[in-house]
């Protein structure tokens, strides 16, 4: 599993942008196509700021956001073939929709909305019928993958683990630590879009938007970690629905207005940002000091490794491996996969002692487990020794030589 890249970090946050744009435009055009060309544009706008989410990291290139491009496109493509009553334009929604579950599994919003408009308008088993066909072409290219590889782990590691016994107890726990960052960041446009969808509720578009909304609204809860991200995928909808209601605002300075204020938390710790002192706004922005560190880390690893080595980095850094341009050693990189799929743990042990395990090591947090594995641990104590830490307390271990392995 390579995330290495020469191209820099720069790289990811150019992704961030295109995606933000792409998404803002795409808003502009549902928007059109579903009320009025003023929606649009408000509904664009709305996203434009407000989707910046500083609490819900709205500004970073997560599975969420990525996977909002092709779902809103799939949005926009099922409206136009409402409109025209187009096949055509079914299908190739049916398509992005399924791309956009490639991205992230919960990313079935877009999805949903082409079953809806399927559904429609007769005859409904046949428009279904291409929206399915349309969406097969991704997902069964993926599940032939899957298939050729290892359905077992394919399906464990995509869909099973995610419904494992673990994450459902401390679901209410993890769900009472985002709120303060949803209500920061997301707050402000529930309301205005429940005044869109008053608005339109005597309308069809009422029932597609709420159909898109309750799709992405299903995929925050599907996890059941309720990471700050989840929650991007509920800005699209919302904010077309906060367009509809700023739209009917007769004053157009006033609706601009009006949505300046729905954005203002967004605009607010722009503001604080731009004042800030350089310390300060490290503190401000989610992650920046763990990226300091991981950049450290991986300039370490780097210059004292080679392209062909692997790596492996104890838990959840993908950044590492980006940074410090070295192939993961193990499939499993991410701590709740590691924790929860079966077999998980003594593969990753198997991967540390093998002939051809990898180079290096890194240790990131003090206790990376949960129920720390012992055979893991006896794996590192016997295969590798410690040689760098980071003013951060990151320490890397080195593979020990053949020769001096007890």
């Amino acid at each position: 599993m390579s995330l290495g890249s020469g191209r820099g970090a720069w790289a990811i946050r150019l992704g961030a942008v295109l995606a933000g744009v792409a998404i803002t435009l795409l808003l502009v055009w549902v928007g059109s196509l579903c009320d009025s060309e003023r929606t649009g544009l408000l509904a664009g706008g709305l996203f434009a700021v407000a989707g910046v989410g500083p609490h819900i990291e709205g500004f970073t290139f997560n599975g969420e956001l990525a996977a909002a491009v092709p779902s809103t496109a799939a949005v926009g493509m099922s409206l136009v073939a409402w409109r025209r009553d187009s096949t055509r334009w079914l299908a190739a929604a049916g398509l992005l929709g399924g791309s956009a579950m490639l991205m992230k599994q919960s990313g079935f919003d877009g999805l949903a909305m082409a079953f809806a408009v399927g559904l429609a308008a007769k005859p409904k088993l046949a428009r279904v019928g291409l929206v399915a066909a349309g969406a097969a072409a991704p997902i069964g290219a993926s599940a032939l993958a899957g298939w050729l590889s290892g359905w077992h782990a394919y399906w464990t590691a995509l869909v099973a683990y995610h419904f494992d016994p673990s994450t459902g107890a401390g679901r209410l726990s993890h769900l009472h630590q985002s709120l303060p960052a949803l209500a920061s960041d997301v707050l402000p446009l529930v309301v205005v879009a429940l005044v869109g969808l008053w608005i339109w509720r005597r309308r069809l578009e009422a029932r597609f938007a709420l159909v898109w909304l309750g799709a992405a609204l299903v995929g925050v809860n599907v996890g059941g970690l309720y990471w700050a991200h989840y929650y991007v995928q509920l800005l699209a909808p919302l904010c077309l629905l906060g367009g509809v209601a700023l739209a009917r605002i007769r004053v157009p300075a006033l609706g601009w207005a009006t949505a300046a204020v729905v954005s203002l938390p967004a605009l607010a710790f722009l503001g604080a940002y731009v004042q800030a002192s350089e310390s300060s706004r490290e503190l401000m922005v989610k992650y920046a000091l763990g990226y300091d560190n991981d950049a450290r880390v991986a300039r370490y690893v780097r210059s004292h490794s080679s392209p062909d080595d692997r790596v492996y980095a104890f838990v959840s850094r993908a950044d590492f491996y980006f940074l410090a341009d070295r192939e993961a050693a193990s499939p499993y990189i991410w701590a709740h996969p590691l924790n929860t799929i079966p077999g998980a743990k003594a593969a990753l042990a198997r991967t540390l002692s093998e002939p051809q395990r990898p180079r290096f090591v890194v240790v990131f947090q003090r206790r990376p487990l949960q129920r720390r594995d012992r055979e893991v641990d006896a794996v590192l104590d016997r295969y590798y020794k410690p040689v760098w830490r980071s003013p951060s307390r990151t320490t890397v271990l080195e593979e020990e030589k053949p020769g001096s392995v007890g």
